[in-house]
């Protein structure tokens, strides 16, 4: 199977048809390829991130690509309705900011028919939010996790429609294989040097993720829980190392290389997420628990991430701190 096509999916007209997303992360990068595509089919966005004016400002972007998408697309020429797009605040650093935003989302819409948790960190150097995590492993997992604790009666309320199969999508990576016989979810991973084991902590992240969606697809049975890699792409999420003196010119000028040779362009790299929200042909029956790669293609995750065993010992260790930290209940 090719790289898919997004224009495959279904055409909404929010007026009639109300399909929510909830996306985090969404103001740059494959986030926002992802919103533009969701918006253009008719879904009505909500973007969670930290700061306010990126989000708007992304939002308004969106908005004109999207006209001139439509101007300048024969497909698109008859489809002129657009979704809706709207900011939530959240810092995935503080995981009481989740809850303030699940909580804020939930005011204004009782439905959620997709939640992509999309925002993630990169390889950075070790640093403890104030929340007691490795600030990779709160970004790109925990905070994710109570994210979709925190909206799953919405997602549930889909589901119990019995229109359409609810989905949760976890935008992972290749990196999930530094962890080949899996990890202790509570370890915190303080080792140096930072050039090799902010990477390690980025990889634990992305294991995580996928090894929570199995458990989390399991536990509630209407939902269609997936994963993705979108890709190598050459983002901004590299800019710490390639800041570096003397290490940085080294790493931008090897990833420069990879990316010439097997990268993607950021639009590319949002086509594994697209398809997992939006390809009509995926189902809870057939379909649960997968796992994309770049452009949405067919893969397989590390074996390590099906382990029944570890995907447990996470999935209790997550909910037993979430709720000592009282933000499950």
């Amino acid at each position: 199977m090719g790289f898919f096509d997004p224009s495959t999916g279904e055409y909404f007209d929010p007026s009639v048809d109300r399909r929510v997303v909830l996306i985090t992360g969404a103001n740059s990068g494959i986030g926002y390829y992802t919103a533009l595509h969701l918006y253009l089919h008719g879904y009505v966005v909500y973007i969670a991130g930290r700061t306010e004016s990126k989000v708007l400002k992304a939002m308004e972007d969106i908005k004109e690509e999207s006209k001139k998408r439509i101007e300048n697309s024969s497909e698109q020429s008859s489809k002129k309705i657009v979704g809706e797009l709207h900011f939530i605040k959240m810092d995935l650093q503080d995981l009481s900011t989740v809850v303030k935003g699940a909580e804020e989302f939930k005011a204004k819409e009782s439905k959620l028919h997709i939640l992509v948790n999309n925002a993630g960190i990169m390889a950075v150097p070790f640093e403890q939010t104030k929340d007691g995590y490795d600030v990779q492993y709160q970004v790109n997992y925990l905070s994710h996790a109570l994210l979709s604790f925190k909206v799953l009666a919405e997602l549930k309320a889909v589901a119990q429609e019995g229109k359409v199969e609810p989905r949760v999508i976890f935008v992972s990576s290749l990196a999930h294989a530094s962890f080949k016989n899996g990890y202790e979810p509570g370890d915190l991973i303080k080792k140096t040097p930072e050039a090799c084991f902010s990477w390690i902590r980025y990889g634990k992240s992305k294991m995580a993720e996928i090894q929570f969606i199995q458990r989390f697809a399991k536990e509630n049975p209407g939902i269609l829980g997936l994963s993705v890699h979108p890709g190598i792409i050459i983002t901004d999420l590299y800019q710490y190392w390639s800041n570096v003196p003397v290490v940085g010119f080294l790493f931008k000028s090897s990833f420069w290389a990879i990316g010439k040779v097997a990268g993607v362009s950021s639009e590319q790299g949002a086509l594994a997420t697209l398809r997992a929200a939006m390809d009509p042909g995926l189902t809870i029956e057939n379909d649960n628990c997968r796992y994309f790669s770049t452009g949405g293609t067919d893969a397989k995750s590390l074996k390590a991430s099906h382990d029944k065993n570890y995907i447990d010992r996470l999935y209790t260790w997550t909910i037993e701190e979430l709720e000592n930290k009282g933000f499950l209940y």
